[in-house]
């Protein structure tokens, strides 16, 4: 884990802070546009309220 922290590190410093904002947002629209074409089926609803819900019990 340590190894795989200071490679993104390294790769982070390549960056302005103001360069990495933008990745950022560039990497997060994207995978907004990513999750917009995803069709869910049942079983997919059924894992997410099992996660939310165990996650809601865990913050309780």
């Amino acid at each position: 884990m340590k190894e795989k922290l200071n490679e993104f590190l390294k790769f982070r410093s390549q960056f302005t802070k103001r360069e990495w904002i933008e990745v950022n947002q560039v990497v997060e629209a994207r995978l907004n546009q990513k999750a917009d074409q995803l069709k869910l089926d049942d079983s997919d609803v059924e894992i997410i309220s099992k996660r939310l819900e165990k996650s809601y019990l865990e913050t309780t």
